[in-house]
């Protein structure tokens, strides 16, 4: 387990003990957990997951991390005091008395008198009534006790009479990452928006057995000690976690990564260092190189030919043309992608794009122009400085560019705001749905069937089993006759009786087989419905995990929208058309340097606003 699982567990935990989550709210929040970070490639904390929830609100979360932190609840001590004492009798008989209060933290212990004007008592009371109630450490001197009850009456104010020593929080170490982990930017995005192209870097590379990351620095703290004498341990701190995959493995202490095989190291979105080993093609991918399936980083410096098809793990080339690609993580390319289909898992940065159809999971970061092409994107579209030409771009996370259409080119359709992933995985989780449910019906049709067929060869066997008993009786009935005396002497109603056993006996016989059928049927029918409602029952189950996935995706969508907004520095042309979430906008004038985002008015009607 994580270290970040570790403490995900651990907030569980405290959450579950204080009884204000339960365990299927926490189950359920974890899966959301790891829906979101599979579809969005960012870790949330499963505090945050449950405050989106609506489960905890944020002082609950708050208050958890507090006692995470090591700022436990306070617990009682035998013999200390919550808050006031009773009164506690100082002088017999003269009904003078004092209240003792330890503070919540129990770092300090205060006397007070309890009514005005009353004389104090002496010190040895106080020394007794401090050791009734186990108060032992940091007490006061004689003389500064002396000085306080020598004043005659006692002040009302509250006087500390002992005082603990409060834990040193410590500091966690820091992580020191010992290679570039932006290394596939094909510009640096600035503070003021635009992008500067020439800041590129370069793809690193690691031989074996070489130092990628380190726990730094850190302080472990100093624990305290309360009244009582019991020690306070140090605040809880966030240790970070050193998370690793594939290609890397962690030092015994646990404070460093270390490459296990020669590589490009990678920092993924949930924070795991891998080292991916490379594959550098010289030339282009194309009759000398053929297809390339690779599970690590491909490093083509040449080009991806027509009609070739590139899979792997992540992809750094000069330029597509007419290719099929598919690469689970980031891919840069340094000019121009055109005529190309494909999925990127990862965020993908080009100089230019022309007539393609492309399904893009992280960013999208183009320099000079979108032309002629269908991208679907689950987070920003960034054309920041460029152009989007008679295109079909669906960007979740929104979109900003310079000029949006030409006066001369087709319209172009932009869709911000919408989860398209989200509606197909949903869309094939309810038309799944309804297929399991078609057939469990079907599968308890059939069971109701067999069952009607059960009770059929029940009602035949006790029929053949009434014919069975019927020959059986008369069959006995001639054997009885065969004894009579007068019958013993006759010797053809003899062989007629005999005749006659013997056809009932072969027809018992008979009777007797078709019983076994029967049975036989019997016995396969019900196995039959045994099988048939194990089958409904494994439906009922998936039906049960896909209405689990619904709700899941559901509650995802809510946690982590879309945002509706299209920024444009330059010229939106007329007839673009601007689709979001609940209205569509055809631009009906050239308009200039506007933020087109879809607002709701009053909480009642949604419309798209140009500003």
């Amino acid at each position: 387990m994580s270290d970040v699982e570790q403490i995900d567990k651990l907030f569980g935990e405290i959450a579950i003990e204080k009884q204000i989550v339960t365990k299927d709210k926490l189950e359920r929040a974890l899966v959301i957990q790891r829906c979101i970070n599979n579809r969005t490639q960012v870790f949330m904390p499963i505090g945050a997951v449950l405050q989106k929830m609506g489960v905890l609100t944020k002082e609950q979360v708050d208050s958890i991390l507090a006692v995470q932190a090591g700022g436990a609840a306070p617990q009682p001590v035998a013999g200390a005091l919550d808050g006031w004492t009773d009164a506690v009798p100082l002088a017999s008989g003269t009904g003078k008395q004092v209240r003792l209060e330890v503070a919540p933290d129990k770092l300090s212990a205060t006397i007070a008198p309890t009514q005005d004007l009353q004389p104090p008592p002496s010190m040895e009371k106080i020394k007794a009534l401090l050791l009734e109630n186990n108060i032992s450490y940091g007490v006061i001197s004689d003389k500064l006790l002396s000085a306080y009850l020598a004043q005659n009456p006692m002040p009302m104010d509250p006087f500390v009479v002992a005082r603990g020593v409060e834990p040193v929080p410590g500091k966690p170490p820091e992580i020191q990452y010992f290679f570039d982990t932006n290394p596939m930017r094909i510009g640096t995005l600035l503070e003021d928006g635009t992008m500067d192209w020439k800041n590129r870097g370069e793809i690193p590379q690691v031989a074996a057995d070489t130092l990628l990351a380190e726990k730094v620095g850190g302080d472990p703290g100093k624990p305290g000690t309360d009244v009582f004498g019991q020690e306070i341990p140090v605040p809880r701190i966030k240790d970070p976690s050193l998370k690793f995959s594939k290609g890397v493995t962690r030092s015994e202490d646990g404070r460093q990564l270390i490459a296990k095989i020669g590589g490009t190291p990678r920092l993924g979105p949930d924070g795991r260092v891998t080292v991916w080993a490379v594959l550098p093609i010289d030339s282009n991918v194309g009759i000398e190189t053929g297809n390339v399936i690779f599970e690590g980083h491909v490093e083509v410096n040449g080009g991806i030919e027509s009609g070739y098809m590139v899979k792997a793990g992540s992809l750094e080339t000069r330029e597509i043309q007419s290719a099929t690609i598919d690469i689970s993580g980031d891919m840069a390319v340094h000019t121009g992608i055109y005529s190309t289909t494909g999925k990127v898992g990862g965020h993908l940065k080009a100089s230019h794009i022309h007539n393609s159809t492309l399904e893009v999971l992280g960013d999208l970061v183009v320099e000079k122009e979108i032309f002629g092409c269908t991208i679907e994107i689950n987070g920003r579209c960034l054309v920041d400085s460029g152009k989007i030409i008679s295109s079909k771009i669906s960007a979740k996370k929104g979109i900003q560019v310079k000029d949006i259409g030409t006066s001369a080119a087709k319209p172009s359709e932009l869709t911000v705001g919408v989860d398209y992933k989200y509606e197909r995985e949903m869309k094939a989780c309810k038309d799944a749905l309804a297929d399991q449910e078609r057939k469990k019906t079907e599968t308890e049709t059939t069971v109701t069937n067999l069952k009607k067929r059960i009770d059929e060869l029940d009602a035949e066997l006790g029929q053949v089993a009434q014919e069975q008993d019927g020959c059986m009786v008369q069959k006995r009935q001639l054997e009885e006759r065969l004894k009579e005396p007068a019958i013993a002497k006759n010797k053809e109603k003899i062989s007629l009786l005999q005749e006659l056993i013997s056809d009932l006996g072969a027809k018992y016989e008979l009777l007797d087989k078709k019983v076994q059928a029967i049975m036989a049927q019997d016995d396969q029918v019900r196995a039959q419905i045994a099988h048939y409602t194990q089958e409904a029952a494994n439906f009922d189950k998936q039906i049960a995990e896909i209405k689990e996935k619904i709700q899941i995706l559901e509650e995802s969508a809510k946690i982590d929208p879309g945002n509706p907004v299209i920024k444009a520095s330059g010229t939106v042309f007329a007839k673009t058309l601007v689709i979001c979430p609940h209205r569509r906008l055809l631009i009906p004038n050239e308009t200039k340097n506007v933020r087109i985002s879809e607002i709701l008015e009053d909480g009642k009607q949604y419309s798209i606003k140009i500003a």
